[in-house]
C-alpha cells in the first residue's frame, strides 16, 4: 500500500478569496436506529452525488435554482433508500433512515466460500467499474496533529482525471481548482515544531482504490496471506450484499491488514471497504518516512514508530457502472524528538469526497499537480464562502469549533 510520506518543506504565502453566488443552502443531520448519527451517507441529486455527511452525521447541501424540481436521494449501507424533493429541503433538517432487514438464509444454504466470492470480485472488475477515462470533481481535506495540536489543516477543490479501472492503466492526474492551508488556529499560529508537511496525499488516496489497485490485499501474491470469511449480509439500495471480513494469516511476520468489504451478490461489485493494520502484524509496521529522509531525521534526533494505518472507500452507481465517491486515509505514529524535548502521537488524516463524475472528461489537464505537492495557499481566516460554488464536506464538530474561533478573529 502506498504510504503518506512526511517530508521537510519550505512554506510560501499567498491569499486569494472568491465568494459564493446564487446558491441556496440546506443542511442538518442523518440518523439511523436509536437516533445514532450516520457518517459518510451519500446524498445524490439525479445521477450525481451532491454531498455527504461528515463523521458526525451532519451535511451541508449547496444547490442552484435549476435543480429545485429534482429529488434528493439519501442512501446508506444497511438502510432503506430515502427520496426527498429538493424544493422541500431546508436548514436544520433531521433525516431518519430505516434499517433494511436482510435474510441470511441464502448465505447459509448456498455452497459458496468467501474466497470464491473474492475471486469473482477480481474477475468482474472490468464489468462493474468504468474502464474508460473519466473525470472526477472532488473536495479534499487533510489534517496533521501532534496530540491535540494542529500542525497542518489544508483543503482543496480538485479535478481528477482517472484513466479508468483497467490493468496497466496510466497514472491518474490531478488539477487544483482552489486551495487553502490554515496558518492560524484560533489565536495561535500553526505550531509545527517538526517543520513537516503532508506530501502528495491526494495521489496516495486514489492509488489505494481497492477496485483499481487490489494488489496489496487481493493481488496474486497477497491473496494467500489472508483469511476471508462471510460475516453476514446487508442491503444496498434494495439489493442484497455480502459482508466479507478478512485478516492476515497467523504467524506471518508482516504488517498486513484487517477489515471488511461489502460486495453485491448480483454483480460482485465492491461497494465499500474499510481496513486497518492488523494487530497480528503491527509490530512489523514501518514508519511512513521516506527512505531519503530517514537519515536526516535520525541525525536531528527524531524517531517514529507506526501505531496504525486506516483506509476507507465508498462507491456509488451511476447508470450501469460504479464510481468512487469517498476516500479516507489515516496514519498514526508515536513521535519522539530528542533535542526538542517533544514526545507524542503524530496523526495524519486525509479525506477526498467526489461530488461529480464527467464522462468523457471535460477539464484541462495541462497544469498538473505534482506528486509531491504541498498545499501552499496559507490563510489566517476560515470562511466557508471562500469556496464559492465548489462543493465541500461540512467540518466535523471539532473542526467546526475551530472554524468558529477563526471567524471570531
Amino acid at each position: 500500500m502506498n504510504k503518506i510520506i512526511l517530508i521537510l518543506a519550505i512554506i510560501s504565502l499567498s491569499v486569494k478569496i472568491i465568494y459564493a453566488q446564487n446558491l441556496h443552502e440546506a443542511g442538518g443531520v442523518v440518523v439511523g436506529e436509536h437516533q445514532a448519527t450516520l457518517p459518510y451517507v451519500s446524498l445524490k441529486v439525479g445521477n450525481q452525488i451532491a454531498t455527504m455527511t461528515n463523521a458526525d452525521g451532519e451535511f451541508l447541501l449547496k444547490y442552484a435554482d435549476a435543480i429545485r424540481k429534482d429529488s434528493l436521494t439519501i442512501s446508506y449501507i444497511g438502510y432503506k433508500t430515502l427520496k426527498l424533493s429538493i424544493s422541500g429541503v431546508h436548514k436544520d433538517m433531521k433525516i431518519q433512515l430505516t434499517p433494511s432487514v436482510v435474510s441470511l438464509k441464502e448465505i447459509v444454504i448456498r455452497p459458496v466460500s468467501a474466497e470464491s466470492i473474492i475471486r469473482q470480485v477480481i474477475k468482474n472488475i472490468p464489468e462493474n467499474y468504468d474502464t474508460r477515462p473519466f473525470e472526477m470533481k472532488g473536495f479534499y481535506r487533510e489534517t496533521g496533529k501532534v496530540d491535540t495540536s494542529y500542525i497542518s489543516f489544508a483543503e482543496a477543490s480538485l479535478n481528477i482525471l482517472s484513466e479508468g479501472y483497467k490493468e496497466n492503466s496510466g497514472k491518474d492526474k490531478i488539477v487544483i481548482n482552489k486551495e487553502r492551508n490554515l496558518k492560524k488556529l484560533g489565536e495561535k499560529e500553526v505550531n509545527n515544531p517538526l517543520n513537516m508537511t503532508i506530501n502528495g496525499a491526494p495521489y496516495t488516496i486514489i492509488a489505494n482504490d481497492m477496485a483499481k489497485n487490489p494488489v496489496h490485499i487481493l493481488g496474486r501474491d497477497y491473496f494467500k496471506k489472508y483469511k476471508f470469511e462471510i460475516a453476514g449480509s446487508v442491503a444496498i439500495d434494495g439489493e442484497e450484499a455480502y459482508v466479507i471480513k478478512f485478516d492476515q494469516q497467523d504467524d506471518l511476520k508482516e504488517a498486513l491488514y484487517k477489515g471488511k468489504m461489502v460486495i453485491l451478490k448480483s454483480s460482485y461489485a465492491i461497494v465499500s471497504s474499510d481496513f486497518a493494520l492488523s494487530p497480528k502484524g503491527i509490530a512489523y509496521a514501518k514508519a511512513d518516512i521516506s527512505f531519503i529522509a530517514r537519515p536526516v531525521y535520525s541525525l536531528m534526533g527524531y524517531s517514529f514508530r507506526k501505531l496504525n494505518e486506516e483506509f476507507s472507500e465508498r462507491y456509488v452507481k451511476i447508470n450501469d457502472k460504479w464510481y468512487p465517491y469517498f476516500y479516507k486515509i489515516a496514519s498514526v505514529h508515536h513521535l519522539k524528538a530528542k533535542y526538542k524535548h517533544l514526545e507524542g502521537t503524530l496523526s495524519v488524516n486525509a479525506e477526498l469526497f467526489i461530488s461529480k463524475v464527467n464522462i468523457p472528461p471535460q477539464g484541462n489537464y495541462e497544469k498538473i499537480m505534482s506528486r509531491g505537492y504541498v498545499f501552499k495557499n496559507y490563510v489566517t481566516t476560515y470562511k466557508d464562502d471562500y469556496w464559492g460554488d465548489y462543493n465541500f464536506i461540512k467540518p466535523t464538530n471539532s473542526l467546526k469549533e475551530l472554524a468558529e474561533k477563526l471567524q471570531a478573529n
